[in-house]
């Protein structure tokens, strides 16, 4: 089982994760579109996405609405003329941003704490799993209509 105090943890420091993220997003190459998008609608998504992070892992109605949100998501990103590489490797840095959180600023002091720390890792890596295939099947629906 997850740890609720790790989860937490995330939730509270979602702002940290987005400053990584964003120093990510600003020293990756080839990110040019995505570099474009509104500071502030990259941190309202971030925002979004973690202070909800117990919800997400937990939930399946909560798996639901965000699949259809990032469904939309990519939809919105085709429309844009986002390239769909651009779009997956957005979430690809998002997750990158959020496991070095976790790696550098949890504290392990037990092996309990050790393996805590692995599933929300292996739990973090198949939400972000779901979020690139919701993405990827929005932005192809959108594809097909024109």
């Amino acid at each position: 089982m997850v740890s609720a105090k790790l989860i937490h943890q995330v939730e509270d420091h979602w702002e940290a994760i987005s400053g990584r993220f964003l120093r990510l997003l600003r020293s990756s190459h080839g990110l040019s579109h995505i570099s474009q998008l509104p500071e502030s609608e990259i941190t309202e998504t971030c925002r979004r996405l973690l202070h909800n992070l117990g919800n997400y892992l937990v939930s399946a109605h909560h798996e639901d609405e965000l699949a259809l949100h990032y469904e939309k998501v990519g939809r919105d990103r085709y429309l844009a003329g986002v390239p769909l590489s651009q779009a997956l490797r957005t979430v690809q840095l998002m997750k990158d941003a959020t496991l070095d959180f976790i790696r550098d600023e949890m504290v392990v002091q037990s092996g309990v704490d050790l393996y805590a720390e692995e599933e929300l890792e292996h739990r973090l890596g198949r939400f972000f799993d779901l979020l690139v295939y919701h993405l990827a099947r929005g932005y192809e629906e959108a594809c097909g209509r024109k």
